[in-house]
């Protein structure tokens, strides 16, 4: 079990590091609305994950996943291998917009929104929305039907990684509900830094994300 969570941290934190839904965070947390509207966005986030890689590992072990050389075995390896490619193209997509600064336009309307569609637009930014995090949370989850773990070893791992996931994401919602006063000091800074690089830091993640999924699952098909 913790050999596979060891294998999975590199994706964890990879998922962790989502510049938009931390930003969003950020805005709810400085205008105020970081204990409600951001609690909301926080639990919807991970809510999603939580869904998604519980169906997969489902379908997979149900499926035999983890009986090696298998048809659903093999068949993650190679959805693995794609999802890689997939990645180094979003790679050479994000590089090419690597000089725009714009925040997108529903980050201005993020203060009109209510409770309910806080927690839906968190449940959306983890995974459906985003280009990044959705392949990897499907790998993840082919990564943990794979192995040769028991059914509470299983929950325990996906509990474990989804809570790595949204490290950085829950970062401004703590610091709004500790230190509410110094939020905007604390924060703004770094919302800033997450837009001005964004496309940079998306760039290396697809680039070092796309080329570990391909190595692995070419390697489980390999031996």
């Amino acid at each position: 079990m913790w050999a596979l969570l060891a294998g999975l941290l590199t994706t964890a934190v990879a998922i962790a590091i989502s510049p938009l839904a931390i930003v969003t965070v950020i805005l709810f947390a400085t205008k105020g609305s970081g204990r409600t509207k951001g609690t909301a966005f926080l639990l919807g986030y991970i809510l999603l994950e939580v869904l998604l890689v519980g169906a997969i590992v489902l379908w997979g072990r149900e499926a035999g996943a983890e009986v090696e050389g298998s048809e659903t075995n093999v068949t993650i390896d190679v959805v693995q291998i794609l999802l890689g490619a997939l990645l180094l193209v979003m790679a050479v997509g994000q590089w090419l917009r690597r000089n725009s600064e714009h925040e997108p336009k529903w980050l201005g309307k993020l203060d009109g929104v209510k409770l309910w569609q806080a927690f839906g637009l968190g449940f959306l930014l983890a995974g459906p929305l985003s280009p990044k995090d959705l392949p990897l949370l499907i790998s993840a989850a082919g990564r943990i039907s794979q192995a040769d773990i028991t059914p509470e070893e299983t929950v325990v791992v996906i509990a474990i990684f989804t809570a790595l996931t949204a490290v950085a994401v829950a970062i401004p919602w703590f610091v709004s509900v500790f230190t509410p006063t110094r939020t905007e000091q604390l924060l703004s800074g770094m919302r800033r830094w997450l837009i001005a690089n964004h496309a940079v830091i998306m760039t290396l993640l697809f680039l070092i994300l796309g080329v570990k999924l391909i190595g692995t699952g070419a390697a489980d098909l390999l031996v």
